[in-house]
């Protein structure tokens, strides 16, 4: 069938555009030349009309077990919608097909057969017809099992599970079960490769294993035996004779253990003083002396039970390394018009001393045999302000100062200085002060600060008095304490002592009893001056923690709804009004020895 169309175009025009053609069919184009009456000669060209645009990047995006998601590029031009099908492979006709609208992009096949391969076409459909169909081959998942399963660093009560992901599954189901019947799973999202099983039971033998799920359809099993460990962790380790760069690490032993593994860094507070570092330690060995620890810094020790190439439980605990000595008994014992007398106690671990006067322009180092040093060439009448560092190898420890007027050129009769100031107790919050009494005085000045700074107090007594107790200080706090001479207003040299308070009292005896398979009791010895406890439990793996507030007459509290077989950590702390004490912690499994 031919069709035939004309248009009339001005005597001007060398183009035209010949519109609503059909796609891919041939046409025969002729042009004829028309002057006033006569028709003139024609031209004719014979061509083509390209079809329509085919859908693009047409590509399987999600195989699945018995599914295909499909994506395609739309075309240009005004569509109708697109149709997509599977041939049948051994006879006319089609296995699936189906109409989609125009403003589709993605399609997902489903009801297919496993581990098969499809070849799915697709062609666009035009008001003027349909495309050419493009086609692709996609395969559906077959339904394996998981290749690589792996049971690691079993402890006495957990065993940790490892397994390669299986392409297309929706998730997996985890299962153990020991010889006596006892059986537990899990049911696991699809982006998990690795699970702890915890309330395992000591020196037991287990049947791990995992199988994939494919949304509702479970896939083959893969099993791997595991046995837990028959001994239990260290039970003990302590940190002993610690010092500002080293400490002593020991341990029980573990019977049947090969060797340990010890880990060493600093606690998240002191983050960037030093490098974690371990190391690996024979099985006889229950002691290490860690060497080149920073001072005054938190360490955090780990040490692991090591089974052949099995790495067993571990236990922390933590130490702090002593801050550089600081020089103690810092006092001037004479002075002149033009000299100054002062003297020290040794400071062990110290190299020389560092003594600096006349606010720090001169400075003088000193063997550390040395503990008295006569500065002179001083001014009469001038106030002088000397300091004393101890120095360790290249680090200088903190700084210890004194101030001191000399005396005029005429000046007979000099204050006698304080001797024998000691610091004979120490408490939470105070000390007491004792010294020699001081021919010729009228009184004596105490003066207490903060060790790092702070805001200074003193204190006027009698001539009488030898002894003082300084109160209301904080706990586990350094200070800096001076007393000196008074002759009426006039002070004496200040004799320096320092000296640190005492820690708060924290919990001792803290323990389970009478442990059910969901419950125990939690027991514990009062803390002397505690106005309460604060008490808190969570489940080893989870960061979800309970807590409860206690009365100071309590010592005891029982907690219920517990999980068997799982560990839980119990920790305590007294409460002394707004101010919490130290924890005391331990961990423990729920269920009947």
């Amino acid at each position: 069938e031919y069709t035939h169309a004309r248009t009339d175009l001005k005597g001007d025009e060398r183009t035209s555009l010949v519109t609503e053609l059909t796609p891919k069919t041939e046409y025969s184009l002729t042009v004829y030349a028309i002057y006033p009456g006569l028709i003139g000669d024609s031209a004719t060209i014979i061509t083509q009309t390209p079809p329509v645009p085919p859908v693009s990047n047409f590509r399987v995006m999600e195989e699945g077990l018995f599914s295909l998601r499909l994506a395609w590029t739309p075309p240009l031009g005004k569509l109708e919608g697109y149709k997509i099908f599977i041939p049948r492979s051994d006879r006319p006709g089609l296995t699936y097909e189906q109409v989609l609208r125009g403003d589709t992009s993605s399609h997902v096949i489903d009801s297919l057969e496993e581990d098969k391969k499809y070849t799915v076409s697709i062609f666009a459909i035009y008001p003027q017809g349909p495309s050419q169909p493009v086609s692709i081959v996609g395969k559906t998942l077959k339904l394996v099992p998981v290749q690589q399963l792996l049971v690691q660093n079993a402890t006495t009560d957990t065993v940790q599970a490892r397994w390669g992901s299986v392409k297309g599954a929706t998730g997996y189901r985890l299962t153990w079960s020991s010889s006596d019947g006892h059986r537990e799973n899990v049911n696991l999202g699809e982006t998990f490769n690795f699970y702890m099983i915890q309330g395992l039971h000591p020196g037991t033998e287990y049947a791990i294993t995992i199988n994939p799920i494919f949304v509702d359809i479970e896939g083959p099993v893969t099993s791997t035996p595991a046995k837990t460990l028959e001994s239990s962790a260290v039970q003990t380790l302590k940190a002993s004779a610690v010092s500002t760069n080293s400490a002593m690490v020991s341990w029980n032993s573990v019977p049947g253990a090969t060797g340990y593994r010890l880990a060493w860094g600093p606690t998240p507070e002191f983050v960037g003083r030093d490098r974690p570092r371990q190391l690996a330690l024979n099985g006889s060995t229950t002691e290490h002396l860690l060497k080149n620890v920073v001072h005054d810094t938190e360490y955090v020790l780990s040490l692991y039970v090591l089974f052949g190439s099995l790495v067993g439980p571990g236990v922390s605990a933590t130490f702090r390394t002593s801050p550089l000595g600081y020089v103690s008994n810092f006092q001037v014992t004479s002075y002149t018009s033009s000299s100054i007398d002062v003297e020290w106690s040794p400071v062990v671990g110290s190299t020389e001393y560092k003594l600096t006067w006349n606010i720090g322009t001169v400075s003088q180092y000193l063997d550390r045999s040395v503990l008295f040093h006569r500065i002179e060439g001083l001014n009469p009448e001038t106030v002088y302000i000397v300091s004393i560092h101890a120095v360790y190898g290249n680090t200088e420890g903190p700084e210890i100062s004194l101030s001191q007027l000399t005396a005029s050129v005429t000046e007979s009769e000099l204050i006698q200085a304080v001797k024998e100031v000691k610091v004979v107790d120490v408490g939470v919050n105070s000390f007491i002060l004792t010294w020699r009494r001081t021919p010729g005085v009228t009184g004596y000045k105490i003066s207490w600060s903060p060790f790092h700074g702070g805001d200074e107090k003193s204190q006027l007594v009698s001539s009488s008095t030898t002894s003082f107790t300084i109160p209301k200080l904080q706990e586990s706090s350094a200070y800096k304490i001076q007393v000196a001479s008074m002759v009426g207003g006039r002070e004496g040299s200040p004799f320096l002592v320092t000296a640190r308070t005492l820690d708060l009292p924290k919990v001792n005896g803290f323990a389970a009893l009478d442990t059910t398979d969901s419950s125990t009791s939690l027991n514990w010895i009062s803390v002397a001056g505690a106005s309460g406890y604060l008490l808190s439990w969570r489940h080893i793996s989870e960061l979800d923690t309970k807590k409860e507030k206690l009365g100071p007459s309590a010592t005891m509290f029982k907690l219920s709804d517990l999980l068997y077989g799982r560990t839980y950590i119990f920790t305590i702390r007294p409460v002394y009004g707004e101010v919490e004490g130290p924890i005391t912690s331990f961990h423990h499994r729920i269920g009947k020895a």
